[in-house]
C-alpha cells in the first residue's frame, strides 16, 4: 500500500459528487479514474471536519466489522455480500492508490460526504494490500 498524497483533482471530483445535495450515485465518467465513497451523516451537530471523520471511521471500521479473507484476497463475491461488505474500507485500503480527495456539504438537515481515490481498483481475485501501515 502507498503512502497516498492529498489531490486537488480528487477534491474537485468529491465537491462536484456532493454539491447538489442529492443523495445518489453519479456515473464514473463524472469522475474518470476515480473510486469513490459516499456517506450520509444526519448528526448535524457535529463540525465539518467531525463529519469527515466520522464518515472515514465508518469505512474503515467494516473490516473489523465484517472481516475480510485472511488472505486479504478480494473476489467477485465481494458485491453479493448484502450489506455486511468491507466495499468501502477496500477503497480506502486498495493497494495501488496514491491519491485521495475528500469533501464534506452541509445538506440543512445532513452532512453529504465523499472521499474520491485514485487510481483504485478494478480487478477481483488479486490482493487487495500487502502491509497497511
Amino acid at each position: 500500500m502507498y503512502r497516498m498524497k492529498y489531490s486537488c483533482a480528487a477534491e474537485s471530483y468529491a465537491i462536484e459528487y456532493v454539491a447538489s445535495c442529492r443523495v445518489r450515485t453519479l456515473p464514473e465518467y463524472t469522475h474518470p479514474g476515480h473510486k469513490v465513497n459516499t456517506y450520509v451523516l444526519r448528526d448535524v451537530s457535529k463540525s465539518v471536519r467531525g463529519a469527515a471523520y466520522y464518515a472515514t471511521a465508518v469505512w474503515w471500521s467494516q473490516l473489523s466489522r465484517f472481516g475480510m479473507r485472511s488472505n486479504m484476497m478480494f473476489y467477485a463475491s465481494e458485491y453479493r455480500r448484502g450489506r455486511r461488505n468491507v466495499l468501502s474500507w477496500s477503497k480506502m485500503a486498495w493497494w495501488n492508490n496514491r491519491h485521495l480527495g475528500c469533501s464534506v456539504r452541509h445538506c440543512g438537515s445532513f452532512y453529504y460526504i465523499a472521499c474520491m481515490y485514485s487510481p483504485g481498483y478494478g480487478f477481483e481475485n488479486i490482493f487487495l494490500c500487502l502491509h497497511i501501515l
